[in-house]
């Protein structure tokens, strides 16, 4: 039996160890679908609160929780204070507790306003660096060198707004993945951008997901298999920056099932890539009965060797195999998917984990015989 025996410190990996307070505690990062935006990640934490124990928190103060104790080990982040609940019990007697609200580097960068911020043209992540130290401040810092600076590239501009809007400005250029996490024992937040060529190099091997646990099998107890629904699209229109709009269809599709319509604003730099971004998108999507996946499990009905494998691929493990079995099936169906987000449920007993995937397939930037995408025998492999 696995169980994740979470510590959380305050302010650095050697502050104070406040763990003994912690009543529960719940996460939400990344996004559900792949065309989804990213608002960033929040932790929400209950503490007993007796003799005001919660006056130990500032605004912008740093949280970090770590499995066992561990700095070399498991899921961790960095996490910013941004709100104190006080529950205060009526009458001063019981149990006063408080709810303190953090986010992570993703959605504290929703924080900072750039003006008129001259950003040049450059590979998509390579532009989001730019943000580094101006607006951002020196803890938070947009790091590519792991996932690579992007395959897109971003046009030249004058920006104002925030550093998170033009992050997801950015990654719809791209069609990669945006993650957060730690960088050394600093106490900096991270954001990690992985370039969409380096999403099928991140498959993590070392443990999968199915229906029942082993030592390289996380076993979930809770599975949905969603068909595409509201991302079923054939007609995609890509808005670039300062550019002239490019649409994309998917002629058969649409056909066969009618219009549905996708648009999306980019820095896309030149009509060229708008148009390969839009026939992507209307060329992937156009599967009404193709599958996205949620799962939930707790931490003690894993083995612990697969679990802590699951823990130690997080952040840069993105694509994982997937088993599941169809009602009626005499076999199961495995697939391979890309791990959109997560959902972490804490109590002193067990952890539960929700997780969001797409399938793989998105992010493997070929399409046989698409105008834009790559004709078979020629050298148009891609955008």
């Amino acid at each position: 039996m696995a169980t994740s025996n979470w510590t959380f410190y305050k302010d650095s990996f050697a502050g104070t160890n406040f763990t003994s307070k912690v009543l529960s505690a719940t996460i939400s990062q990344g996004r559900e679908k792949y065309l989804d935006p990213y608002s960033g990640g929040t932790l929400r934490f209950t503490i007993d609160n007796t003799g005001e124990y919660a006056s130990n928190f500032t605004f912008n103060g740093k949280i970090i929780m770590q499995r066992n104790g561990s700095i070399t080990t498991g899921f961790q982040d960095w996490w910013t204070i941004q709100e104190i609940d006080y529950n205060d019990y009526p009458g001063n007697t019981g149990l006063p507790t408080a709810t303190i609200t953090c986010v992570d580097g993703l959605s504290r960068s929703g924080r900072y306003q750039a003006t008129n911020k001259s950003l040049t043209q450059a590979a998509t992540y390579s532009q989001a660096a730019q943000f580094n130290n101006s607006p951002l401040p020196s803890d938070l810092v947009i790091f590519p060198a792991f996932g690579g600076t992007g395959n897109s590239t971003a046009s030249a501009q004058s920006y104002t707004g925030t550093v998170l809007n033009q992050l997801n400005l950015l990654n719809a250029t791209e069609r990669g993945i945006l993650r957060t996490g730690i960088l050394s024992t600093t106490p900096n937040q991270c954001v990690f951008p992985y370039s969409r060529n380096q999403i099928t190099s991140q498959i993590v091997t070392s443990v999968a997901f199915g229906r029942n646990t082993s030592s390289t099998v996380i076993a979930y107890d809770q599975f949905d298999r969603i068909q595409n629904g509201l991302s079923f699209i054939n007609t995609a229109t890509i808005e670039p920056e300062g550019l002239t709009a490019q649409t994309e269809a998917n002629a058969a599709s649409v056909s066969t099932y009618g219009t549905a319509f996708y648009s999306s604003a980019t820095v896309d730099y030149d009509i060229t890539q708008a148009d390969g971004n839009a026939g992507w998108i209307a060329n992937t999507f156009s599967n009404p009965a193709s599958l996205r996946f949620r799962i939930s499990f707790t931490d003690t009905m894993q083995n612990s060797t697969a679990y802590l494998a699951f823990q130690n691929a997080l952040p840069g493990g993105i694509g994982f195999t997937l088993s599941y079995r169809v009602p009626g099936a005499v076999s199961d169906t495995t697939t391979t998917v890309a791990l959109e987000g997560w959902q972490l449920s804490i109590t002193p007993t067990q952890t539960r984990w929700t997780l969001s995937f797409s399938p793989l397939t998105y992010y493997q930037f070929f399409t046989l015989d698409s105008s834009t995408l790559g004709i078979l025998d020629t050298s148009r492999l891609g955008w």
